[in-house]
């Protein structure tokens, strides 16, 4: 099979899967061959190059427009509908390799996917389009709608991920924040606002379609509810992105602030010392100087030496240490633990909920068209 442009040495990736839910594999050595000459399909394409594209879209009839859009990436999202084509540009999370731009192009006879990465992370879409084969027998655009679901679907166990990251950050933050985890923070900010630059411009269009036209060419009466609700879920998706960037934000700001409580901490520790000898200081200079009277008659006797020289020293440091308790500055580490605790069991909840409600929306099928219009 041939490689992309000769230079990544990844191979194309082509699945195809026919209305009633056979799968099959196709070579990349002439894809538009393989294609079949009748039945709606739908043909995922990962990783190949220009020209394969280009045979492709000659086989589907496809304009000049269409043909040159479709391998082109790294462009500006496009959405665009007319009664023949609906086509976008769509994102889709590919684990570990980031985020791979892909091209969907939908026809009432087909659905084509193209994307630009060497592994195609549209695995999970595939096995829903066999379970749900004989719908889409019936309603041919249900299949891009359900695509784009699950598009939305694979970004959040992404989320989950910095969810989970930032709980651990924000903990170790409040407890002993260390420059390693501003960095972290950074890299998981710069990560979701690359995924928000990414979403943003496609939740615009979608929004501006749904809001402005009422209706997708070629997206029936049926499938249309199925479609608004994919707009939701984009929008929604945005939303959390946005609230973890803003969580991100405000952990980097807890860690500055715990810089700057434990250097006031620091300080007051100094202070404290500080307090404790100052009037060890000045009992230590008031005897030690070399007064006659001070040395014949108030130290004279061992007594007195003990009285005067040990005792006074420690009745200073025990009225320190009752003035010290009488301010409430005894037992404020002990209450700084307990309080962390304290807000560490708050946060873990709260992020309990959080992933309940992500779980929740990950796990909801689209809505399927009624089945009293089939």
């Amino acid at each position: 099979m041939p490689h992309r442009d000769g230079e990544t040495g990844c191979k194309v990736e082509a699945t195809l899967i026919d209305g009633q839910g056979a799968v099959r594999r196709l070579s990349g050595k002439d894809l538009a061959a393989q294609l079949p000459s009748e039945g709606f399909f739908w043909l995922d394409v990962a990783n190949a190059t220009e020209d394969e594209i280009a045979a492709l879209a000659v086989a589907l009839q496809l304009d000049a427009k269409l043909s040159a859009w479709l391998p082109r990436f790294a462009q500006s999202v496009r959405f665009k509908t007319s009664p023949q084509y609906l086509r976008m540009t769509v994102w889709a999370d590919t684990g570990s390799h980031g985020v791979s731009e892909g091209h969907l192009l939908y026809s009432p006879a087909w659905l084509i996917t193209v994307f630009d990465g060497a592994a195609s992370p549209m695995t999970t879409a595939r096995e829903r389009f066999r379970e749900l084969a004989g719908l889409i027998d019936s309603h041919h655009d249900y299949a891009p709608v359900l695509v784009l679901h699950e598009l939305v679907t694979g970004f959040y166990p992404r989320l989950e991920r910095a969810d989970e990251r930032l709980d651990q950050l924000e903990e170790q933050i409040f407890l002993k924040p260390v420059s390693a985890q501003l960095l972290s923070l950074a890299d998981l900010r710069r990560e979701l606002s690359s995924l928000h630059r990414l979403l943003v411009p496609l939740r615009d269009r979608v929004k501006a379609m749904l809001t402005s036209v009422g209706g997708v060419p070629g997206i029936s009466a049926e499938v249309w509810p199925t479609f608004e609700s994919y707009g939701e879920r984009l929008a929604d998706l945005v939303n959390l992105i946005d609230d973890y960037r803003q969580r991100t934000t405000e952990a980097m700001e807890g860690y500055r602030a715990s810089i700057a409580n434990r250097q006031s901490e620091q300080i007051n520790r100094l202070t404290i010392v500080s307090w404790v000898f100052l009037p060890i200081t000045f009992l230590t200079g008031y005897f030690g100087m070399n007064f006659n009277w001070a040395i014949n008659e108030l130290l004279a006797t061992r007594d007195d030496f003990l009285l005067l020289g040990i005792g006074l020293p420690v009745l200073s440091l025990a009225l320190t240490l009752l003035l010290f308790k009488s301010l409430g500055w005894l037992g404020r580490w002990r209450r700084k633990k307990l309080q962390s605790a304290e807000v560490g069991a708050r946060g873990l909840g709260a992020s309990a909920t959080a992933r309940a409600r992500r779980q929740e929306d990950r796990h909801s099928p689209p809505a399927k068209p009624s089945s009293s219009n089939h």
